[in-house]
């Protein structure tokens, strides 16, 4: 409504500027002619141009939407074994999850755990841990102090919530890229599937590619 009420009022506007430019130039005549009906020309014109000015109706842009698309059921080739049945999740959520890796990533990892619940799984490429956070926290402890330096590049993150499930999941696309004790550097595209629950991570599902070999110069 705001938006027609503006274009209405523009274009009175433009109309009254018309107005203005008629009116200066029939002055000019008025003053070679005769004044009586020089001034009764000037009220009719002036008159006509404002009526119409607002009986002009604003033009509206025509929004089109395909109806179909509300209609049509949708047949999926496959059935999700977990959900379809989710929603934007609390972006604190994403907070967290990113924290942890933060802390992980600088060399932190007591810091890195301290986002974790007391007993978390976590799902890798040929490997899997269900236990207490501290056992696992052994773990990732040598891992981390295997590397000089290391590096987590996110490309986007998404936090969802399943009510059916009553499940935040927050998902990370990420480049890592690492330099070994020996100085030898490598990278790799993760993806990280991160469950969080009354604010602590229980659960981290990585999916990870490996890149390609550079090609050597012969």
């Amino acid at each position: 409504m705001a938006f027609l009420s503006f274009q209405k009022t523009t274009l009175i506007f433009f109309h009254s500027h018309v107005v203005l430019r008629i009116c200066g130039f029939l002055y000019f005549i008025h003053s070679q002619t005769n004044q009586t009906i020089m001034k009764q020309i000037l009220v009719l014109t002036f008159l006509s141009v404002v009526l119409f000015g607002c009986n002009s109706p604003a033009k509206t842009d025509e929004v089109k939407s395909d109806s179909t698309a509300k209609t049509e059921p949708l047949v999926y080739p496959y059935a999700a074994k977990y959900s379809l049945n989710w929603q934007p999740g609390d972006e604190k959520n994403a907070v967290i999850a990113l924290n942890s890796f933060k802390k992980f990533s600088d060399g932190d990892v007591k810091g890195c755990f301290s986002y974790f619940a007391d007993s978390v799984e976590f799902i890798a490429d040929k490997y899997y841990f269900k236990g207490k956070k501290d056992s696992l926290m052994v773990s990732m402890n040598a891992m981390r102090a295997d590397l000089a330096s290391m590096s987590v590049e996110p490309d986007t993150w998404i936090t969802t919530y399943y009510p059916d499930k009553k499940d935040t999941w927050v998902t990370i696309w990420s480049t890592e890229r690492y330099t070994d004790k020996k100085g030898k550097v490598d990278s790799m595209y993760l993806v990280d599937d991160v469950q969080v629950k009354d604010g602590k991570i229980t659960v981290i599902d990585e999916k990870q590619r490996a890149y390609p070999e550079p090609k050597t110069k012969k």
